[in-house]
């Protein structure tokens, strides 16, 4: 099966269509219960959960660690960090890090291949034969310095035994992953921690007006708004909402925030 991708970055997703499935089903879900529920707790703890989830199913997505995830074995718990404000900063610095890097250059036949044995091979060629070591590293310059002159230089500071060791993006990161997430900006994570700063309250209160000043919200329609407000952050943040037969379709990008919003970040940061 292949991967999907959101081409107009409407959904921060990466994955394969199993899980785009059951991310949309955990939306589908969540806008039901947000829209029947009068616990104010109740709305903003569900909304941050399928957020939770969402996030980390795209940073395993984005390692690659998504096949190793069941439900008695789950990496997404397991081995990400469990604060919620960590895996924010995971992500954030994976965007920024790869963001960074400039890619190899694209395999094909006149691309020079790594050289592939036994440790204990390389061991021997590097004890007995170390002048072929240093004839391969001046072939590898000067193939890089008429091919890819842009790469000669990081060549010649971390190229060992025909290999680039340095300057490379992780090896095994999706096509396409680093365009979706990077899509994600300053606006789309000031919104998620407009939410976990709720959520954080609804974790150790069940008093609904002191969670719901977390939203900067007061007065006796506090519930109604909060509903309200926890609607619209799951289409902004997750970008996925329903037609009339209940199909998933992708919302306006997720970045785009009203004034408001943004001025509401500010004030969290």
């Amino acid at each position: 099966m292949e991967d999907y991708w959101d081409e107009t970055a409407s959904i921060p997703f990466g994955g394969r269509e199993g899980q785009l499935n059951k991310l949309a089903d955990l939306v589908r879900r969540c806008v039901e219960m947000v829209t029947q529920s009068e616990s104010l707790r109740e709305i903003v703890l569900e909304t941050w959960l399928v957020l939770d989830y969402a996030v980390r199913d795209l940073v395993v997505s984005g390692y690659g660690l998504y096949k190793f995830c069941q439900e008695e074995f789950d990496l997404r718990y397991i081995l990400l960090p469990k604060s919620f404000e960590a895996l924010l900063r995971l992500l954030e610095e994976t965007i920024s890090f790869q963001s960074g890097l400039r890619n190899q250059p694209c395999p094909s036949h006149d691309y020079p291949p790594y050289i592939r044995s036994s440790y204990g091979f390389l061991k021997y060629l590097a004890a007995n034969h170390g002048d072929i070591a240093e004839m391969l590293k001046k072939i590898e310059k000067e193939y890089f310095t008429i091919r890819h002159p842009e790469l000669a230089e990081q060549i010649e500071k971390g190229t060992q035994f025909y290999h680039i060791s340095t300057h490379e993006r992780i090896e095994g990161l999706p096509s396409g992953w680093l365009e979706v997430a990077s899509n994600l900006g300053d606006d789309w994570f000031c919104l998620a921690r407009r939410l976990n700063k709720a959520r954080n309250k609804a974790a150790h209160s069940h008093d609904s007006l002191t969670i719901a000043m977390a939203f900067g919200i007061t007065g006796s329609r506090a519930t109604d708004l909060v509903r309200d407000e926890c609607l619209l952050l799951l289409e902004k943040l997750l970008g996925i909402i329903f037609n009339d037969d209940g199909i998933p379709k992708g919302a306006e990008p997720s970045q785009q925030v009203s004034e408001a919003d943004t001025a509401s970040c500010a004030k969290i940061k």
